[in-house]
């Protein structure tokens, strides 16, 4: 083997990898990506979930006014205090969710009223107003039925359960007034 061996296999190499680098998509810098690490961030629901959590009385609403206004029989109730007034789970007798009632504060009285409008669209649910500014609709499916309300930055969510008569729009009407604060 010459001297030149080791210089010409060289050369072939730095040919053969130009070569093979040339081939494909031609990258930039920004065209390659970065390998995460971590999830990406996530931002928080707009609306934060609830859940029955602790058992205690609703502020702003009793079990008698509930059976009252419709909704049956009520044998238990649950709150939860991660929204502020608290969202309150109303139970019947077995045990099932029969009522829940929740108020939400968003970012702005637009933004209320948008999620109104996807929750309770003008053109399928029925219109509601109640006093103190509250408006949006309700709506009725096989499951039981749904009002939204919206008050400047605040939204009010009453959801029944059942096949009895719709309480859904008397409750309302009466929590309304009680979370406007």
């Amino acid at each position: 083997m010459s001297t030149r061996t080791p210089a010409l296999l060289a050369s072939a190499s730095v040919a053969v990898l130009a070569l093979l680098s040339g081939c494909g998509e031609q990258t930039t810098e920004s065209e390659i990506g970065t390998i995460r690490t971590a999830p990406p961030p996530t931002s928080a629901p707009e609306l934060p979930p609830v859940e029955p959590v602790t058992q205690a009385d609703c502020p702003y609403l009793s079990t008698e006014e509930v059976a009252e206004l419709g909704a049956g029989s009520i044998s238990d109730v649950r709150i939860d205090e991660s929204v502020d007034p608290v969202a309150c789970f109303f139970y019947d007798e077995d045990r099932a969710v029969a009522l829940t009632t929740t108020v939400y504060t968003v970012d702005s009285a637009d933004r209320a009223t948008e999620l109104v409008q996807e929750s309770a669209p003008a053109e399928t649910a029925d219109a509601l107003t109640v006093e103190d500014g509250w408006s949006g609709g309700s709506t009725e499916g096989p499951g039981g039925s749904l009002v939204v309300l919206s008050r400047e930055d605040r939204l009010l969510a009453v959801q029944t359960v059942g096949e009895e008569a719709d309480p859904a729009r008397e409750i309302a009407q009466v929590v309304a007034p009680r979370v406007a604060g």
